[in-house]
């Protein structure tokens, strides 16, 4: 199943590349994406149907061999081929009982006709809700994530607050817009502080010491 096309970073719809999205193209998104899911499932459950026909098919003729069989080898042979089968078809029936869930199946292309052609108003509650699923929040909701990403570089070589302030809120604009600048310069720099330790003065700036911004 292909990844969410959007996610809720706090304050606005965004890609998985944190590119702010607007309502109609996260409308459409959304709605094509719970209908792929739900075609996927029906796809996966014809297959399923068609690999348990066929063991049912082999379990038959496992039964009829223990039947002609005419030595005790011959008889344990397709013995054990019996057993085998209704093992996979153990395994096959306990898959089943997830695959074949249709009313939830039913309830997400309900949605998904419904995110396509309701108006808008009814378009914004839905997504409002969605977005209170953990699933649909943005993956990146800490500064301390695009910190962790950073390289290293020299201890001679350092570099300001300021700096990687900008560098973060280019790299991350929606979390940094979500977070606004008091409590995401406050997060970040903490972030900083742990990986690269504490803030020193360089030349009348605080700053680091060994941080790579492209990395």
């Amino acid at each position: 199943m292909s990844a969410l096309p959007f996610a809720w970073s706090g304050a606005q719809w965004v890609t998985p590349a944190g590119e702010l999205r607007d309502l109609p193209l996260v409308r459409r998104g959304m709605g094509e994406w719970l209908a792929a899911a739900v075609a996927e499932l029906d796809t996966v459950q014809v297959a399923a149907d068609k690999v348990r026909e066929d063991l049912r098919i082999r379990l038959s003729e496992a039964y009829a061999a223990m039947d002609m069989a005419t030595s005790d080898e011959e008889f344990e042979r397709a013995y054990g081929m019996v057993g085998e089968v209704r093992r996979l078809l153990d395994f096959e029936a306990s898959r089943e009982v997830l695959a074949r869930d249709l009313p939830l199946m039913h309830g997400v292309r309900a949605i998904s006709s419904e995110l396509l052609s309701a108006t808008t108003a009814r378009v914004s509650q839905l997504l409002s809700l969605a977005s209170q699923f953990e699933e649909f929040r943005a993956p990146l909701r800490d500064p301390a994530e695009w910190v962790a990403r950073l390289g290293a570089a020299p201890r001679t070589e350092h570099v300001r607050t300021a700096l990687v302030w900008d560098a973060f809120t280019l790299a991350e604009p929606a979390l940094a817009t979500s977070l606004g600048t008091p409590a995401g310069k406050r997060l970040l720099f903490a972030a900083m502080d742990r990986r690269f330790g504490a803030r020193r003065k360089f030349g009348g700036y605080d700053g680091w010491r060994g941080v790579a911004l492209a990395g």
